[in-house]
């Protein structure tokens, strides 16, 4: 009788599979799921070499609470033949390294963050034209409720840079010593006559809805698809795209998109009303917003990016965001997210900041341990192979 398959299921103090389902107790009945709690990064590069594992359940707590993947790739037992990242993104590997001088295959969940994904693409977009994250700030800790003055920042043309606890107006001690410098936008001039019907701003900057606006979607796969749809669908957006491997059949969207070949061309950017990122992090995509293409967009053009943070030059962002060319961002993903985020970003009202939680919901982590069961499956069980191969 054949030796069952050995799964490597690193884990520290939490489980985030779905392990009383009915087909995860069906595989499990056929592998053997190994747990192992992790301490230190070198305990866990001792193990690894004498584990004789088959598969690795990649997991949050590996990607948490270690080194970078990379570091533990020379530990890997010969046994080794699947990794499995249970989510969409495997940039932290390199998959062409892993299948060639390993003989590992990496497959990941495929598009099992796709509408939960897209749904805070829409709230950050939301965010962005609405300026929504001012509003909820001033509202709840500068003015405490009162409406009336929150609303006289209405028709301002330009902001301050204040210390953070001057913004509250109970200024306690607390305040002053958990609150940071920051811009702030100033009220509307009292003593002068408003068109706000032309200038309906705050601090210079435009409020306004997304509907019947351009969108302009940087990443087309199952991520990319699912925002467009949701913006045309709830703001009757115009929708473009690029995508790698060239144009989806509108057929198959089910919605109308123009697909844009080149972003060297200048009219790839000029229309844009709403850039969406929805991109992997690849040295083809790093930096792609940066000062030159920004410098294509229209003035006021706002950025919401649900991809990879490696894919924005934060700085040229910010000086953006400072000159008026982009009138607000809404961020769920940063460079260096996982030490430091460029402290610039705290200082600013027209910014809406997430700490990456496009995937936070527990539908994901259902269809998460779905799709990896399925990859399990697939390779270990029907031989077939995983079903979500990257490599």
């Amino acid at each position: 009788m054949c030796a069952k398959p050995k799964i490597l299921i690193p884990r520290r103090n939490r489980n985030d599979i779905v392990s009383d389902s009915e087909e995860f107790k069906r595989i499990s009945a056929q592998v053997d799921f190994i747990y192992h709690d992790l301490t230190t990064s070198d305990a866990f590069k001792k193990f690894l070499p004498t584990s004789d594992i088959d598969a690795l359940w990649f997991t949050e707590a590996l990607m948490d609470n270690m080194e970078a993947p990379s570091k533990y790739m020379e530990y890997y037992p010969k046994s080794l033949k699947l990794i499995m990242v249970p989510w969409v993104g495997t940039d932290f590997y390199d998959g062409k390294l892993l299948k060639e001088k390993y003989g590992i295959t990496l497959c990941n969940g495929g598009p099992v963050a796709s509408e939960n994904v897209s749904d805070l693409a829409i709230f950050l977009t939301l965010s962005c034209f609405r300026l929504t994250s001012f509003w909820e700030h001033a509202f709840r800790f500068v003015h405490r409720g009162d409406i009336s003055k929150c609303r006289e920042y209405i028709g301002g043309t330009h902001h301050d840079t204040i210390p953070g606890f001057a913004l509250v107006e109970s200024n306690t001690e607390m305040h002053r010593s958990t609150s940071t410098e920051q811009k702030f936008p100033t009220k509307a001039d009292k003593d002068k006559f408003l068109n706000i019907a032309q200038d309906y701003k705050i601090a210079g900057k435009l409020m306004e809805s997304p509907t019947s606006k351009n969108a302009l979607i940087l990443g087309f796969g199952s991520i990319g698809q699912a925002i467009g749809r949701k913006l045309n669908s709830s703001f009757n957006m115009k929708i473009s795209y690029t995508k790698r491997n060239g144009p989806v059949p509108e057929a198959d969207l089910g919605y109308e998109a123009q697909y844009m070949p080149s972003m060297e061309d200048e009219l790839f950017w000029k229309d844009a009303d709403l850039i969406v990122l929805a991109l992997p992090g690849t040295p083809e995509t790093e930096d792609i917003i940066n000062e030159k293409t920004l410098s294509l967009c229209k003035n006021g053009v706002r950025i919401v990016n649900v991809g990879r943070g490696s894919c924005i030059d934060e700085d040229a962002l910010l000086d953006a965001l400072d000159s008026g060319k982009v009138a607000s961002a809404g961020l769920d993903v940063f460079k260096n997210e996982f030490q430091q985020i460029n402290p610039r970003f705290f200082e600013r009202w027209d910014v809406t900041l997430l700490p990456h939680i496009g995937s936070t919901v527990l539908e994901i982590l259902q269809r998460q341990t779905a799709a990896t069961l399925e990859n399990i499956d697939g390779f270990f069980l029907k031989k077939t192979g995983p079903k979500y191969p990257v490599n």
